[in-house]
């Protein structure tokens, strides 16, 4: 085994996601790294010459600290803007939604007076049939689908989108309802889809 570190184990230190020095890597396994390059390319020898020629000289970490504490007093005061701007805004959103808040109201009440008359209309049309059980809720509304499509191909799709449930879901709807009903009226069209043959 050799005590140098291989071009393989450099490649898995390349691409290790863990935060280390090639060092600590060698160090880890137990092997050290290699100082000199033995072959004598161009390209390592200006590398070389170049990395052992900087210095530390020329660093001034005072510029640094402040241009660091420039930049998080211009952060601040965008941030103090930001919020100024904000308050009247805030004020303007929370009158908006109160108002759209008092329109969302006056809709459901509207929805629910229609719901309750085709509530109303489909318990006067569905007392023609006869039914073994009461129908759920859900049910009621598949049978409500059936009646307004009359003698026309009704797909699951439809039924899902009534629903809001997925379309595997209806057809468990649509066996209930076929339990339920005295005669035989709800029939598999030949193309897909279901019929309520009247």
């Amino acid at each position: 085994m050799s005590e140098y570190l291989s071009k393989e184990e450099i490649r898995k230190w390349r691409s290790s996601l863990e935060r280390i020095t090639l060092e600590e890597y060698a160090a880890r396994l137990g092997k050290i790294i290699e100082e000199q390059k033995h072959d004598d390319s161009l390209v390592d020898t200006v590398m070389f010459r170049s990395l052992s020629s900087m210095s530390n000289e020329g660093y001034a970490p005072k510029t640094e600290k402040i241009q660091s504490l420039a930049i998080k007093s211009f952060n601040k005061e965008k941030e103090i803007t930001e919020k100024k701007q904000s308050k009247p805004s805030f004020v303007k959103q929370s009158e908006s939604v109160k108002k759209t808040e008092a329109n969302v109201k006056q809709d459901e009440k509207k929805i629910k007076n229609i719901k309750t008359k085709e509530v109303k209309q489909s318990i006067e049309e569905s007392e023609n049939y006869s039914f073994k059980k009461s129908l759920t809720p859900r049910e009621q509304m598949v049978f409500d689908h059936f009646l307004a499509n009359k003698n026309t191909i009704v797909y699951a799709k439809d039924l899902a989108k009534i629903l809001e449930l997925p379309r595997d879901y209806v057809y468990k709807y649509i066996k209930n309802l076929r339990s339920k009903l005295n005669e035989d009226i709800l029939q598999n069209a030949d193309n897909g889809g279901y019929l309520l043959k009247v």
